[in-house]
């Protein structure tokens, strides 16, 4: 066939017209080409060459809109597949496009091929079963691929051994995109059995690896299969509340599943043991402790173990065949170990022992836990509690304590913590702290009414408790301090006076005017603090 002359366009211009050409599913040639045209001819040529022939050619090319949901590719599109010359070898093929855009002149484009080959679909695809189950979770989705020859219009068994790549939609607890393959038999049928574990939003299934003679046309659509939801119910109990660490509870119950005859033992069902709540919306499992399956009558029993205090949830291992996570709820506490941190205990000279330090643990555990603070008078073989204190307040790995109590002149003293379902028990080493007890047996002043300004002698004795028996206190350091009348305060007179041998103390001191007095044993490493009863006096 003769190609008429045309007026070539600048490529520039042209390639603004036309994007594409395409073969059709049944041999038709399509091509794509903006705005509306008065005039599009298609021509099949034999090369790319200068001297080649036209195969085919065609100007009743109709507007075709395109369909994503089947593949069908829109553009200008002829109305019957073009009749090359006999005996015209299979392949692909160069198409020049002539067109006249309105108020345009004739223009040619090149660029664009033509499949003339057999092609290769896939037809006839279903599912043996509609929905799948518990019970039945396995399908088979069957079909066939045939072949069809352009030139005789006849369709034939695709050749055994035909891949067919089938791509499946799922949902579960989400979308999920599954590929298998299938291969066909000697009639071009294939069989291919598998379980999705989902339902079947549908798919596609197309032809792979054709061989070089053949091209796969669009794929086929997969039809869909549904999911039976069952209904289970179950009851859960743990055989213990509060554990140490590394050891394992029991996780005893029963588990039912609704049937046409009613609730039933659900035996086999495979029952799992999380710190995370199952979700309605979500297969995930989240903190597993344990898990087991339950036996003929639905009955359960079966170890878990926790790491941390938590919530515990019972369910069935999650499924897209249960209607809902249905879940037995129960909790666990889990002590978690934890250090002592720069703990000091003191005992001052007041009779006031105290305890400092920190419970070094994560600060959101170790929140608001009691420390004890115990005496024992006995060497350590019993304990007595004297105060507690809240550790809180602190930073993230610890929280700080600070206890005070009443002493005893000579005992041993430890912190203990009773264990909680944060923390366990633990108490720190001990240490035995004392001091000896100190007293004035005697005080006196003279005159009992001195004058203003006047001398005054006084004078007393100071004791020490040693030995089970009071005995005088060589060496001692004593004070004597006034309080004005009127006054608040107190104010030092006389200091750093020593007591004799037998305890004993005397000296000379100014008297201020009106006002009260007494006696103070000075601070001393080892020693109580001391003072005797005050004494009023009306000065002259």
């Amino acid at each position: 066939m003769a190609v008429p002359a045309v007026i070539t366009a600048p490529a520039a211009h042209a390639a603004t017209d036309v994007t594409a050409t395409f073969t059709t599913d049944d041999a038709r040639i399509g091509v794509r080409i903006s705005g509306d045209p008065l005039w599009v001819k298609a021509s099949i040529m034999s090369s790319t060459g200068p001297d080649a022939t036209v195969l085919a050619s065609t100007d009743a090319l109709t507007w075709q809109a395109g369909d994503n949901d089947t593949g069908r590719p829109y553009g200008h599109v002829s109305d019957t597949a073009p009749r090359l010359p006999d005996g015209t070898p299979y392949g692909t093929y160069p198409v020049v496009v002539e067109y006249r855009q309105p108020g345009g002149t004739a223009q040619r484009w090149t660029g664009g091929t033509y499949v003339h080959k057999l092609h290769a679909g896939v037809s006839g695809l279903a599912f043996d079963r509609k929905t799948t189950s518990l019970a039945e979770r396995k399908v088979v989705l069957s079909g066939r691929a045939t072949t069809w020859d352009p030139v005789t219009g006849a369709t034939a068994p695709a050749l055994p051994g035909t891949g067919v790549d089938v791509t499946l939609q799922l949902v579960a607890e989400g979308w999920k995109t599954l590929t298998v393959k299938a291969t066909t038999g000697e009639d071009g049928a294939f069989s291919l059995p598998f379980s999705p574990n989902a339902e079947v939003r549908g798919g596609t299934a197309v032809v792979v690896a054709p061989n070089a003679d053949t091209v796969a046309t669009l794929p086929a659509a997969v039809p869909e299969v549904g999911v039976e939801k069952t209904s289970y119910r179950l009851t859960a109990d743990l055989n213990k509340y509060r554990v140490q660490a590394g050891t394992n509870v029991t996780v005893t119950g029963r588990v039912e599943r609704l049937t046409p005859d009613g609730w039933k033992p659900y035996a086999g069902a495979p029952l799992i043991t999380t710190s995370g709540k199952p979700e309605s919306t979500s297969l995930g499992v989240f903190g597993l402790m344990g898990s087991g399956a339950a036996a003929a009558d639905g009955s359960f029993s079966y170890p878990a173990r926790a790491s941390h205090t938590t919530q515990v949830y019972t369910s069935l291992a999650p499924s897209v065949y249960y209607a809902s996570r249905a879940y037995d709820q129960g909790a666990i506490a889990v002590p978690q170990q934890f250090a002592w941190g720069g703990v000091r205990v003191a005992l001052d000279e007041y009779g006031t022992v105290r305890a400092t330090g920190k419970v070094s643990a994560n600060t959101f555990v170790c929140w608001d836990q009691y420390v004890f603070l115990q005496a024992s008078l006995d060497n350590g073989r019993t304990w007595r509690n004297l105060a507690n204190g809240k550790a809180e307040g602190g930073t993230e790995g610890g929280c700080p304590f600070d206890i005070s109590a009443r002493a005893y002149h000579n005992a041993m003293y430890r912190l203990y913590h009773y264990e909680t379902d944060q923390l366990v028990g633990k108490v720190t080493g001990t240490i035995r702290l004392s001091r000896i007890p100190t007293r004035f047996s005697a005080f006196t002043i003279s005159p009992s009414r001195p004058r203003v300004n006047a001398k005054m002698t006084v004078s007393g004795t100071l004791q020490q408790y040693t030995s089970g028996a009071w005995r005088p206190l060589k060496g001692a350091k004593v004070m004597l301090v006034f309080k004005p009348k009127g006054y608040s305060e107190w104010y030092w007179v006389t200091r750093d006076v020593a007591t004799s041998s037998n305890g004993s103390f005397s000296f000379r001191a100014t008297n201020y005017g009106d006002g009260t007095w007494a006696m103070v044993k000075q601070s001393a490493s080892g020693y109580f603090h001391s003072e005797t009863k005050v004494k009023y006096i009306d000065a002259l």
